[in-house]
C-alpha cells in the first residue's frame, strides 16, 4: 500500500509505498530526528469518536506533518546519504544454509532445535538495515523524499 503525501502550499503531491516512507523514518531517528507526531486530520474530532490521536506517520488518515518536523526529517536524511551504498549488496536469507554450518556431532534432536530456532528467527533477521533498503536504485527515491519534505508541511492521503 502506498502513502500519497500532499503539500497544500505547492498543491504537490507524491506517492510513497509505506515500506520506503517508514524506512525513512528509521534512518531520520538513527541520525538524530526526533519525531514530533502528526497533527490530526482536520475533521478529527476526538471527542465525539471518544478516541485520541497518536501522532502517527504511516497511516493515510489524513494527518497533517508540520513544517518544522519536515524540515529536521530531510535534515536528519541529507545527513545518512553519504552513508548509503550507490550499489545494492544481495544476501541469501536462506536458513537451511546456515544451518548447513553446524558441526556434525551434533545429536538429531539438537541439530533439530538449532534448525527450528533458525527458521524462527530468520523473519526477524530478514529485516532490512535502512542502508541495504535504499542502497541502489532505492537511493534516489530516498532523494525524493527529502526534497518533498523540504518543502515543507505536508498531509498524508
Amino acid at each position: 500500500m502506498s502513502l500519497e503525501l500532499f503539500n497544500t502550499n505547492t498543491s504537490l503531491s507524491r506517492k510513497f509505498s509505506r515500506e520506503l516512507v517508514g524506512q525513512a523514518l528509521d534512518l531520520a531517528r538513527r541520525y538524530g530526528w526526533s519525531p514530533r507526531g502528526t497533527r490530526p486530520p482536520a475533521m478529527f474530532n476526538s471527542y465525539a469518536l471518544n478516541a485520541d490521536w497518536f501522532g502517527m506517520y504511516l497511516t493515510n488518515d489524513g494527518q497533517t506533518v508540520t513544517a518544522e518536523d519536515a524540515h529536521a526529517l530531510a535534515e536528519a536524511l541529507e545527513c545518512a546519504l553519504h552513508d548509503i551504498p550507490d550499489v545494492e549488496s544481495k544476501m541469501d536469507w536462506n536458513p537451511q544454509l546456515w544451518a548447513d554450518d553446524l558441526p556434525e556431532w551434533l545429536a538429531p534432536h539438537e541439530r533439530e532445535l538449532i534448525e527450528d530456532g533458525l527458521q524462527e528467527h530468520a523473519l526477524v533477521a530478514m529485516r532490512q538495515h535502512p542502508y541495504e533498503f535504499f542502497a541502489g536504485v532505492e537511493k534516489q527515491y530516498l532523494m525524493r523524499f527529502i526534497r518533498f519534505c523540504r518543502m515543507g508541511s505536508f498531509t498524508i492521503l
